[in-house]
This record gives structure tokens, C-alpha cells and sequence, in this order.
């Protein structure tokens, strides 16, 4: 682990490193069960990359305990790691490729051998090289025969893990209208911020992958609004739902396609059906 990390993110990652042991999974296991990459987990647990916060949801439902304390941790590392400036994972160190010598020569890293597949394949080359009307024939009928069961088994697995599907992927437009916790945008920032007169903190999020924004905020009442604008101008509105999450709970827009942060913008309404409006754009 990184020696330089904020406090609060190296205990959260100690957290989900005791979680990930509870839940007695390997990594290539955690990834089928959460629907999220062996190599993200790996970069999550090795504090290369902070983890968003529906991996840690997935991560506390794995390991089947109670996410409201671990999401409460990872708020608060979130939060210390955006204050100290951070808006990207810290950095991985590239392998080094070769090996250095005291005459300043270097050795270049070997080549792997061949694998057995990539051999058996140089074999099937020169087969329908040689004698290339009998290759093909067999190729055809061996490729016929084994698609038939992985077609049903295919289907069967489809069906029984419907519910462990990767969340979905998505880009500029094609993220208006969704939920930013339930897509596998797992990159988002902070591009600007602003505690409103009654004391709603809100702040405008940017995904660089997914290409889209949305706000999230933490507020102090019912009935109020918040509408958020892209770059281009157009704007997208959300209404709160009728009942306050708990203490200390998240409520976020929907998404909007930006390409950039430059016009983002959030306006907030105190109260959804009177005048009177609280707006600022990204970078402020």
C-alpha cells in the first residue's frame, strides 16, 4: 500500500481488505459475484485506484455485512482525499523491462514460450496448408459439435445469474436519464462544490470514461429541486423523493451527457414549486 495515503482512505481500505477476506472469495470470485473486474478489486485493495461506492456496496454484500458503517468510512476517505487535491488514483509504477548491468548494458526481458493453444494452432496452419479441402472439412464438423453444448450451457447460465450482471456501461447520451450509483462509471470527481443558504451541500460530479455528469447533495429538507445543465445547454431536472434518506444520506440527480467540465452547471431550488434559485458551475 502506498505510504503517502490520507488516514481515513488507508482504513478504508484495510476495511474492504478484512471484508474481502470474510467473504472467503478469491479475486476472480469477488469479480463474478460483484459484476466488477479481478483487476479493478485488485486495484481497489492496493489503494491504486479509490474504490466508488457501489464497489464497496457490492463488496459489503459479498462479504454479507451491514454497508451503512463501511459507506460512512468511505465518505469520509473520500472526502479527505478530494480536500487534499486528488481527483485520480495514485500512481502505479510502470514494470521495469529489462535488467541493468555496471557497464550500463542492458539485458532485454526473454520472451515467453509458446503457448500450447498457440501451438496447436501453427499445427492446424500447416495442416490446411498441406492438405487444405480434409482440414477445413474436420475443423467444420469439430467446430459444429462443440458450439451445440456451449450454446445450451451458454443459455442456462444466462438465466440462472441474470441477477450478478455487470451494471451497465455507458456513454454521453446514452447515460441521460440513469442512475450514476447503479452504472459502472468508476471513475467520477468533484468538479465543483457549494453549501446553499439553508445548509444542502451540493456538489457536481464528472465522470472522464462515461463521459457524463450529475449532482449529488446532502440535504436538510423536503420539496426541494435541483436542475443541472451540460455544456451544450440543455438542462435536466430532478425532483427529491418525498421521504429524507437517513442521517447523513446522499440524494443524486440523474445523469447528463459532458464531454467536459467546462458548463456544468447546478441550480438549486429550496423549494420545488416557488422562485428563488442557488446556482454555480464546475471549477467554483
Amino acid at each position: 500500500m502506498p505510504q503517502n495515503l490520507p488516514a481515513a482512505y488507508r482504513d478504508l481500505v484495510n476495511d474492504l481488505r478484512h471484508l474481502k477476506d470474510r467473504s472467503r472469495l478469491s479475486l476472480t470470485e469477488l469479480g463474478q459475484k460483484t459484476a466488477i473486474s479481478k483487476s479493478s478489486w485488485e486495484r481497489y485493495l492496493n489503494a491504486k485506484h479509490f474504490p466508488p461506492r457501489h464497489a464497496v456496496q457490492a463488496l459489503c454484500r459479498a462479504a454479507q455485512v451491514d454497508e451503512e458503517a463501511v459507506l460512512a468510512r468511505w465518505e469520509r476517505a473520500e472526502a479527505e482525499w478530494n480536500r487534499g487535491g486528488n481527483t485520480s488514483s495514485p500512481a502505479e509504477p510502470k514494470p521495469d523491462q529489462s535488467t541493468a548491468h555496471a557497464d550500463g548494458s542492458h539485458d532485454k526481458e526473454p520472451k515467453a514460450p509458446r503457448s500450447p493453444m498457440r501451438r496447436a494452432l501453427l499445427a492446424v496452419s500447416t495442416l490446411i496448408t498441406v492438405r487444405p479441402r480434409a482440414t477445413t472439412a474436420a475443423v467444420l464438423l469439430l467446430g459444429t459439435a462443440m458450439l451445440v453444448p456451449a450454446a445450451i450451457i451458454h443459455a442456462s447460465y444466462g438465466t440462472g445469474r441474470a441477477s450478478d450482471a455487470r451494471p451497465p456501461i455507458c456513454r454521453l447520451r446514452s447515460c441521460e436519464g440513469r442512475d450514476p450509483m447503479t452504472t459502472a462509471c468508476e471513475d467520477p470527481v468533484t468538479v465543483g462544490s457549494r453549501t446553499a443558504a439553508d445548509g444542502t451541500r451540493l456538489e457536481i460530479r464528472l465522470s472522464p470514461s462515461c463521459q457524463a455528469g450529475w449532482v449529488r447533495s446532502w440535504p436538510t429538507h423536503r420539496d426541494f429541486r435541483i436542475e443541472v445543465t451540460s455544456p451544450d445547454g440543455h438542462a435536466q431536472a430532478a425532483t427529491t423523493p418525498t421521504a429524507l434518506p437517513t442521517a447523513g444520506g446522499m440524494v443524486t440527480t440523474t445523469m447528463i451527457a459532458a464531454a467536459h467540465a467546462t458548463g456544468l452547471r447546478c441550480c438549486y431550488y429550496p423549494s420545488a414549486g416557488r422562485p428563488g434559485r442557488e446556482c454555480f458551475n464546475a471549477g467554483s
